[in-house]
C-alpha cells in the first residue's frame, strides 16, 4: 500500500478532514469494501484529492447527488472493484410548503431548519430551490430522521418526502449563453467578465475563498481556465466555459460561457 504523506503539504484548516479521509481509506483497504466520506466542501477537496492520489491501490470518485453539486462525498474502493454514482449513500429530501399560506423561503431558511434539528453540517450536501420547494441532498443515515422531524421552515409548515438519487428526476436547469472578450484567460478576467464584476471585486472574492474552479476553491487570480471548466462565484452564480474563440482585431480573446440562471 502506498503511504499518504499525512499532513505534509496540507493546509492547516484541512488537516482534520484529510485525517478522516486517511482513516476511511484504511478501512477500505483493510476490509476490502467500498467506503464513503461525509460531504466535503470545495475548500477541502483539493487537499483530499491529493491524499487519495497518494494511494496506488485504490479507486476513488466524488459525487454530491448530481453533476452540479459543489459539496460532494468521496467514495473509495480497492483497485480491483468499480465504484459508480449509484453506490453513493445519498438521499434527497424534498421540502414543500403550502404556497397559498406560506411566505417565500430562502436557501438559508431551508438549510437552517434542517441543521436546527441537531444535524452536523457534514451530513448535508447542496440544497437546490425550485418552484417554491427545496431539494436537500443528505447522507442516507439521516434522511428518515429529517423526514420524521422536519415540520417547519421558519414559521411555515412543511411536508417532506425522501427520494433515492436514482429515483428523482431533477428539475431542468435554466441556462443562457454569453459571449464576451477578455485580455487573458486568467481566472479573474474570465470570471469577472462572466459576472460583470470589476477586477478588484473579483480578486477580493478569490482572496476570500469564494471562487471555485471545477468545484475546488481557487486562490490564484492568475490561474488559466480552459474549455470545459466550471467557475462558481459565491453569491453570483456559476458558468461553464463553452469555447475559446480566438483573438479579435483588438488582440483580445473571445470567449463563450454557459451561465446557469
Amino acid at each position: 500500500m502506498a503511504k499518504s504523506s499525512g499532513a505534509f503539504g496540507v493546509r492547516s484548516e484541512n488537516r482534520a478532514a484529510v485525517s478522516r479521509i486517511e482513516d476511511i481509506i484504511g478501512q477500505c483497504l483493510k476490509k476490502h469494501i467500498k467506503v464513503f466520506s461525509d460531504f466535503i466542501t470545495p475548500a477541502q477537496m483539493e487537499d483530499i484529492i491529493k491524499t487519495a492520489q497518494s494511494y496506488r491501490d485504490i479507486k476513488y470518485m466524488s459525487f454530491g447527488g448530481n453533476s452540479q453539486c459543489e459539496r460532494r462525498i468521496m467514495g473509495f474502493c480497492p483497485d480491483y472493484m468499480d465504484i459508480c454514482q449509484e453506490d453513493f449513500p445519498i438521499d434527497i429530501i424534498k421540502i414543500s410548503a403550502n404556497k397559498k399560506f406560506s411566505v417565500e423561503m430562502s436557501h438559508r431558511d431551508y438549510l437552517g431548519s434542517v441543521l436546527g434539528l441537531g444535524i452536523d453540517r457534514s451530513k448535508v450536501g447542496d440544497t437546490i430551490i425550485f418552484d417554491g420547494s427545496a431539494l436537500c441532498y443528505v447522507k442516507k443515515e439521516i434522511s428518515d430522521f429529517i423526514n420524521t422531524n422536519l415540520v417547519k421552515v421558519g414559521r411555515n409548515n412543511v411536508l417532506t418526502e425522501v427520494f433515492n438519487i436514482k429515483e428523482f428526476e431533477l428539475p431542468e436547469v435554466k441556462t443562457e449563453e454569453k459571449s464576451y472578450t477578455v485580455s487573458s484567460l486568467r481566472l479573474d478576467a474570465v470570471s469577472g467578465g462572466a459576472f460583470n464584476l470589476a477586477r478588484g471585486k473579483i480578486q477580493s472574492l478569490i482572496e476570500g475563498e469564494k471562487v471555485f474552479l471545477n468545484f475546488i476553491t481557487e486562490l490564484s487570480p492568475s490561474k488559466n481556465v480552459t474549455e470545459g471548466d466550471m467557475i462558481s462565484v459565491r453569491g453570483y452564480g456559476r458558468v461553464k466555459v463553452l469555447s475559446i474563440n480566438g483573438r479579435t482585431k483588438k488582440d483580445r480573446i473571445s470567449i463563450t460561457v454557459l451561465k446557469y440562471v
